[in-house]
């Protein structure tokens, strides 16, 4: 048997050491256009910033390694310009000796990648960069130590942008950040991503959102000034390309091969030939949430992926089930994490989906040392399903994360959640763990033991008469900072003030992250009246709207 596999990073490396451990006598040539293989692009900008020293960490298997311990044929600069169906081979083009050949094949993998968007404009200029190959943070590393480098623009705030904004930054660059949306990591929703936009303020970093880069004042192939689409100019000495990947699925298109955004594969990883695998960034693949396609770039489900590819392209049988969609961000000292979907790709789907915030400590209160962290739980407002999870925070964010990506996993529901067995110690959890009490909160409110409403539509309801807010903190909390309206009727003094309630309005019930106004709801629904618990509380007001208080 001969397989070839087109590309040799995330998941081709995989693909193809697999395929040597599933079949040692088969002939496996994998070819790579670039100069290296199986090197970790999620590191790059750490390399950029010096948060990791030494270029070689960065090359997780070698090349000569391939070669020795897995007898693969590698074929660096080699780049493959057509696949043959007809004939079962590949065109390669080979760049060291400039010269093309054609290669056979029994089992071909594709594992060609995603491309970084580059605007045309600035394609050309010597001081435009992105960041997606050693290649290229070889260029940074040589400009930043031979050119004076003062003002860096970086265009585009998703997860590699925001990593490299932050490096760029810890080595003294003065730096603007530039999104095209409203809201800096536009994967998650907008209020989750508020607090990491006052950390990247009170850091020094500019951040423009809501607005493009649509030209640039360009001098002997350099960009002086970018022009943004509100005619405002920013001086640069450096543009930092990182606004997004394109999949490269070209190849696959041209071979007559089923492509939508990416290419089309069964949970075997094969394409519409069975003698074509795909994996990587290149493919789309199951959502284990909505059982719809879905194309995620993301390292981990490339390299699961890749390895499933190589399995069963030697003639193995492993399965890839499908992607959640878990992500994970450090700026600073903040994390921030994506499990699943956020509330807004919830609303685009049409699910029937509810939310609840909680706000607790990292580890017991009692404890010194907690911080706080922010879990946005999204779930099916009757089953319980679990739909995704938002957490930003200084401690712990990984450790949640990982716990609720497993419990959708294995289809676990929010009652499952709040009845989890997790370990617990002062020091590393509370007896009901962040993720259990969001578990508790989100079943409590399908049970119908709570009524619950977000922040937004509490916004929305600011000026209708038929609704009464009810701020239970003590007044002293009232003071410092309350919603438009709210009345304060501390929890502990409820039943002795309840006459003072109106019986022909809707009550909404906030205290500081929502624990003491679900108690007065409590109260308040035994006395006959129709209350609503804020989710979150003023914790959560202020994420959704740090600039509205009173």
């Amino acid at each position: 048997m001969k397989i070839v596999i087109i590309g040799g990073v995330a998941a081709g490396a995989s693909a193809a050491t697999k395929a040597r451990r599933t079949n040692e006598n088969a002939q496996i040539i994998l070819f790579e256009q670039g100069e290296y293989v199986s090197f970790a692009n999620c590191g790059l900008p750490y390399y950029v910033g010096g948060t990791i020293p030494k270029r070689e960490s960065l090359l997780v298997v070698r090349e000569e390694l391939f070669r020795k311990r897995y007898n693969i044929d590698v074929r660096v600069l080699s780049q493959i310009t057509k696949i043959n169906r007809g004939r079962k081979t590949v065109t390669v083009f080979d760049k060291k000796n400039n010269t093309t050949y054609e290669e056979s094949y029994d089992k071909l993998i594709i594992a060609t990648g995603a491309r970084p968007f580059v605007l045309p404009f600035l394609k050309d200029c010597e001081n435009s960069y992105t960041c997606f190959t050693l290649y290229d943070v070889d260029k940074i590393k040589e400009t930043l130590t031979n050119k004076l480098i003062k003002k860096a623009v970086v265009i585009g705030a998703g997860y590699i942008g925001m990593e490299l904004a932050e490096q760029l930054r810890e080595i003294g660059l003065e730096c603007t950040i530039v999104e095209l949306k409203d809201s800096i990591l536009p994967q998650f929703d907008k209020e989750m991503t508020n607090p990491i936009l006052d950390i990247l303020k009170t850091k020094g970093i500019e951040v423009k959102t809501g607005v493009s880069v649509i030209d640039a004042k360009i001098e002997n192939d350099v960009a002086k000034k970018l022009i943004l689409s509100n005619d405002e100019e920013i001086e640069c000495d450096a543009v930092f390309q990182t606004a997004g990947v394109i999949p490269n699925v070209e190849l696959a298109k041209e071979a007559g091969l089923e492509v939508n955004r990416g290419i089309v594969v069964n949970s075997k990883m094969q394409t519409s030939d069975p003698d074509i695998y795909a994996a990587g960034d290149a493919v789309e693949v199951k959502s284990i949430i909505t059982g719809k396609n879905v194309w995620i770039p993301l390292a981990g489900p490339a390299n699961k992926q890749g390895r499933v590819a190589g399995c069963n392209a030697a003639g193995g049988n492993l399965e890839f089930k499908g992607v959640i969609g878990s992500s994970i961000i450090k700026v600073f000292d903040w994390a921030l994490a994506k499990i699943g979907l956020s509330e807004n790709e919830c609303k685009s789907l049409g699910l029937d989906y509810n939310v609840t915030i909680v706000h607790p400590l990292h580890h017991a209160g009692y404890y010194p040392g907690g911080k706080q962290l922010t879990i946005k739980l999204m779930f099916d407002n009757k089953t319980g399903k679990i739909y995704g999870a938002e957490i930003v925070g200084k401690e712990g964010v990984d450790k949640r994360a990982d716990v609720i990506a497993t419990a959708i996993y294995a289809g676990l529901t929010v009652f499952d959640l709040e009845n989890l067995d997790l370990v617990y110690a002062p020091p590393f959890s509370s007896a009901k763990d962040p993720v259990i009490m969001a578990g508790m909160t989100a079943a409590n409110i399908i049970r119908g033991e709570v009524k619950n409403i977000l922040p937004d539509r509490v916004y929305d309801l600011l000026d209708n008469k038929e609704y009464f807010i009810l701020d239970v903190r003590t007044p002293e909390e009232y003071e410092f900072g309350h919603i438009k309206g709210a009345v304060n009727i501390p929890v502990d003094e409820l039943r002795g003030r309840i006459n003072e309630l109106p019986k022909d309005k809707k009550i909404i019930a906030y205290c500081g992250v929502g624990f003491r106004s679900y108690h007065a709801c409590l109260i308040l629904k035994a006395n006959g009246f129709d209350c609503l618990n804020m989710s979150g509380g003023w914790t959560s007001w202020r994420m959704y709207y740090p600039d509205f208080v009173e």
